[in-house]
């Protein structure tokens, strides 16, 4: 769990500046040899102004939120504008690296396969292709090109998301299995969201199977876990934990009310209506709070016996 913690932010933004020095190097290179027409002070001004930015992100990657990524995508457009203006237009070879910048923003983003992320970074790609090559000849057939380059790139883009996040889900349940749902915890974590996790397990789950037979089980598992999914909104989560076992993440102080619900109505199932009961642990996490993703779990997961306690000693 403490290297999903390392991945989802720390490792992530120093590979972009590793990715950064290949493109400056190759920049470099199309400029020494005359591949592009820019003048060498202008390259070595735009590789001073880069070289600055990589050793703040390398600097604030450790203790850095959400707002990082948004400098770094305000930095790689104007880069882009600018290394597509100085480098020939319409006739820059440098319009691939919009396409190579579209592919690491959408890999990076893919685990959500959300489309409208997918469409902003398609429209920012788009925007970075017609100002970086405005005024250069040909412009109108260069834009009508290039539009139904991005356009192509962004539905098989959608596809592959889709196949990925296809991955990312329960096979039964539908909600995220749990490699996938704790990976999404520590990203939301190291973006410094505040949320509240709940920590849901049914209860009798035995029972159900002994008496109704597997597939009536699997019945009502998909009905908690469709239920749970409603409570929150579509960028929060619900992952399946274990067995009968699920965990809840949504927006902070939403939780505790709502999550007792669930339980409130019978489900109804291929041999009738079965009523659910379940116990259930709900915690909150702010940013500050020195507690990381193992020490969070196992704070709901006591605080959900907490609850499960007086009834069995009842």
């Amino acid at each position: 769990m403490r290297m999903m913690l390392q991945r989802s932010g720390l490792q992530k933004w120093r590979a972009g500046v590793f990715s950064r020095a290949i493109v400056s190097v190759s920049v470099g290179l199309f400029v020494l040899f005359g591949i592009i027409p820019m003048e060498p002070v202008t390259y070595l001004a735009l590789t001073a102004l880069a070289l600055l930015h990589y050793v703040f992100i390398w600097r604030m990657s450790p203790r850095a939120g959400a707002w990082l990524d948004w400098v770094n995508l305000v930095f790689d457009l104007g880069m882009t504008f600018a290394l597509l203006q100085l480098s020939g237009r319409t006739q820059s070879p440098l319009v691939i690296l919009v396409y190579l910048w579209l592919f690491a923003m959408i890999t990076v983003n893919a685990r959500y396969g959300e489309l409208r992320i997918l469409v902003f970074l398609s429209a920012l790609g788009w925007i970075a292709l017609a100002l970086g090559a405005l005024g250069g000849p040909e412009y109108a057939s260069y834009l009508a090109v290039h539009t139904m380059g991005v356009l192509l790139f962004a539905f098989t883009s959608l596809m592959l998301m889709g196949e990925r996040r296809q991955g990312q889900l329960d096979p039964l349940t539908q909600v995220l299995h749990r490699g996938a749902g704790l990976e999404r915890l520590a990203e939301r974590m190291h973006k410094r969201e505040p949320f509240d996790i709940a920590f849901v397990d049914l209860k009798g789950f035995k029972r159900i199977n002994d008496r109704y037979g597997h597939a009536v089980g699997d019945e009502v598992l998909c009905c908690l876990a469709g239920r749970l999914l409603a409570l929150v909104r579509p960028q929060d989560m619900v992952m399946r934990y274990g067995g009968d076992e699920f965990l809840v993440v949504g927006a902070h102080g939403t939780l505790e009310q709502r999550i007792g619900r669930v339980f409130s109505d019978p489900v109804m199932t291929s041999q009738g209506p079965i009523r659910l009961a379940g116990d259930h642990g709900v915690v909150s996490w702010q940013p500050g709070q020195d507690l990381g993703l193992e020490a969070l779990l196992a704070r709901a997961d006591a605080e959900m016996y907490r609850m499960k306690m007086p009834l069995s000693s009842a």
